[in-house]
């Protein structure tokens, strides 16, 4: 694990990000609220929530979103003990400390020491304590059972697997008492089915079902019940373990590594073993066997159910709790769009970045500015500008925005509509002017303008860093309690009262979701753009974005250019891939491609951008290529975002179609789907 990191001596102490993992949604969400309410007790730190729907695959796949993140200084969770096992080998490797309040499986910790810390006992001594408490009620004959589900399975073989202690281990027909193991959603399920098959004994429950939401599943099957749990409750542990975590880092935010994680250990309620376990004496007993309370008068039994695993997700509908919104698009749109929701209250999920299936932010080059030709596009870039880029705006963040200034190159036949547009930019107190060639060359003199009828100047533009923008977004709209869904999602189904929301392992259900996929929006099925939809595909189209890095000679200080004559745009390069060169983009005929994107152009592609911007820069003739990219953006007929309710399904929002240029335009795009959102929501 790495040693400590510090903060650089002249940047103030941000509060360190922790990276808090449960099941907020599904049939196990009401475990994720103790998180939840634990989290929001302290402050000091920034808890960003995950969401593992209790599943051990997704869990995987959430420690490698946060491990590829790279800017968290602890993850604390991870409910299920199976996928706490996949995810720690992953945090080891990334030197991400993790804190374990309620994972519970024996010799989970096994493997090199110093790479997490557990709070609570595991499931043997949890399984003695309930055999104990069998026999001392006078019972003799004991059946033991779980809900079909892997979890289940495991439990319920340890404790046939314990000494019988003067209980008879017999089939339910003969038995006075019986053990049903499982996850609380998946025991209600099977002790239901039990009465029903006239079981008339006492039940006893392990500790998954110390929750309380069980009652009300198990309904009148209760009868005479009890339910193992830790002592003084599962609350307890996790109140502790984040009271810990928020005490220490908002002490030390630097710390990282081992010297957080001994910080961690020096701070807590109990001591803990060099593997990183509870010490016995550090817990007491640990479990306690205790009545179960008697169900809500109007049972919930009836409305749930769990898949064969005991995760919910078999297909056969939503369990469990909901999100009100889930936007599906890990760019800067999608981004701002879940800030501005999460803000607002609003219980919101958002899909994590995928490398496989990356956003057209990765590979956008950021231009900014307010003019546009179009005036819809003009409306949003000038509402854009007050939002989010001018200096001062209430929702400039940590964008990288550099002030560079902004050239749009303009043909005769766009002349008057620059006029019109320079005159609501001034209006707006946004400096512009409209000039003519010869400024143009005076101003510009590296610049070639035989073919350019004039240009629209904006001192005040410039590019960002789309990746960093993005980031910024997504870090405030989980500060603000948004949860990270990992995976990729394939489609959207209708149900009564939510959308079913499919992902590459297991579902997800919210009141109303916003598609902001960009390029991967037509491959979602189940909404008005797919690309294997039943109707005709709708007008938007995939198309690839392509540019390169050329080292010019002098390197002059230059504004970003976008040319409305010859279809280039292009901008300094001042840090990344091709720092110290100027990029230049050339539009290709590349259709109905699948999105994607790599930091890699070919020699060929490099050249056909060359061959034409040397119309306008001459000197890139002999410069030297440094690299290039692309990408794949959604394009629509008329270059216009897509932004409203799906008229087929208005509890789907649109925010997509950048074609090519939305980045500059995503915070007035995101406003706009938000408000969508909230007038869909009711």
């Amino acid at each position: 694990m790495a040693e400590a990191g510090t903060a650089a001596d002249d940047r103030p102490a941000r509060p360190a990000r922790v990276a808090v993992v449960g099941p907020f949604s599904g049939p196990r969400a009401a475990w994720g609220e103790l998180l939840e309410h634990a989290a929001a007790a302290h402050d000091g730190v920034r808890w960003e929530f995950h969401d593992d729907r209790g599943d051990a695959i997704v869990a995987r796949e959430v420690a490698e979103t946060i491990a590829a993140d790279g800017g968290h200084a602890l993850v604390v969770g991870h409910f299920n003990s199976a996928g706490a096992r996949l995810a720690l080998p992953v945090y080891r490797s990334a030197g991400l400390p993790l804190l374990l309040p309620l994972a519970t499986a024996p010799r989970l910790l096994d493997g090199p020491a110093g790479a997490a810390l557990r709070w609570c006992p595991d499931d043997l001594a949890q399984l003695v304590e309930l055999r104990s408490a069998v026999r001392e009620a006078g019972h003799t004959r004991l059946a033991v059972v779980d809900d079909g589900g892997t979890y289940g399975a495991v439990l319920a073989q340890l404790l046939r697997g314990l000494p019988a202690d003067g209980l008879r281990l017999v089939d339910v027909a003969e038995a006075d008492a019986l053990v049903v193991c499982g996850t609380h959603v998946g025991a209600a399920r099977e002790a239901r089915a039990r009465r029903a098959a006239g079981f008339p004994g006492t039940l006893y429950f392990t500790d998954d079902c110390a929750v309380d939401e069980f009652p009300g599943l198990l309904g009148d099957a209760g009868g005479t019940a009890s339910v193992v749990r830790l002592r003084g409750g599962a609350p307890a542990y996790v109140e502790s373990t984040l009271a810990t975590a928020a005490a220490v880092l908002t002490a030390r935010p630097e710390l990282t590594g081992t010297a957080l994680l001994e910080a961690l250990r020096a701070h807590a309620d109990r001591r803990f073993t060099p593997e990183g376990d509870p010490e016995p004496s550090a817990t007491g007993p640990g479990w306690e066997v205790v009545p179960l309370d008697p169900p809500p008068s109007r049972p919930a039994a009836a409305q749930h159910g769990a898949g064969h695993d005991g995760s919910g997700h078999d297909g056969a509908g939503h369990h469990g709790k909901t999100y009100d919104v889930l936007v599906i698009g890990a760019g800067v749109l999608g981004s701002a769009t879940a800030d501005l929701l999460a803000r607002q209250g609003l219980r919101v999920a958002m899909t994590a970045p995928s490398a496989e299936d990356p956003a057209a932010t990765r590979y956008s080059g950021g231009l900014v500015r307010a003019y546009e030709a179009d005036p819809a596009l003009r409306e949003l870039a000038l509402r854009s500008h007050r939002l989010a880029w001018r200096e001062g705006a209430a929702r400039r963040g940590p964008s990288g925005f550099r002030r560079t200034g902004s050239l749009v190159l303009l043909g005769e036949a766009d002349l008057d509509e620059a006029a019109k547009g320079v005159a609501e930019l001034t209006g707006a107190g946004i400096e512009a002017a409209l000039l003519a060639p010869r400024e143009l060359d005076d101003r510009f003199p590296g610049l070639r303008t035989q073919d350019v009828a004039g240009a629209v100047w904006e001192p005040g533009g410039g590019y960002a860093d789309p990746a960093a923008a993005c980031l910024g977004y997504r870090q405030e709209a989980a500060t603000h309690g948004a949860f990270v869904l990992p995976g990729r999602v394939r489609r959207l189904d209708r149900r009564p009262d939510h959308v079913q929301v499919t992902l590459e392992q297991g579902e997800a259900g919210a009141r109303a979701v916003v598609l902001a996929a960009g390029a991967g929006t037509p491959w979602i099925r189940g909404h008005g753009l797919s690309a294997t939809a039943e109707a005709p595909v709708a007008t938007p189209r995939t198309k690839r974005i392509r540019y390169a890095f050329f080292r010019l000679p002098g390197n002059p200080a230059t504004p970003t250019v976008t040319d409305l004559v010859t279809g280039l745009w292009a901008r300094p390069q001042h840090t990344g891939l091709g720092a110290g060169g100027w990029l230049v983009g050339r539009p290709v005929d590349e259709w109905d491609v699948p999105p994607g994107g790599a930091d890699a152009v070919t020699a060929a592609q490099a050249e056909h951008i060359r061959e034409a911007a040397v119309r306008r820069w001459p000197g890139i003739e002999r410069a030297e290529f440094l690299g290039g990219r692309h990408g794949v953006d959604l394009f629509t007929a008329d270059g216009r975002p897509l932004i409203g309710r799906d008229p087929s399904e208005p509890r789907l929002v649109f925010a997509t179609g950048g074609s090519g240029a939305g980045f500059k335009t995503a915070p007035a795009v995101a406003e706009s789907a938000a408000a969508h959102v909230v007038e869909a929501l009711g």
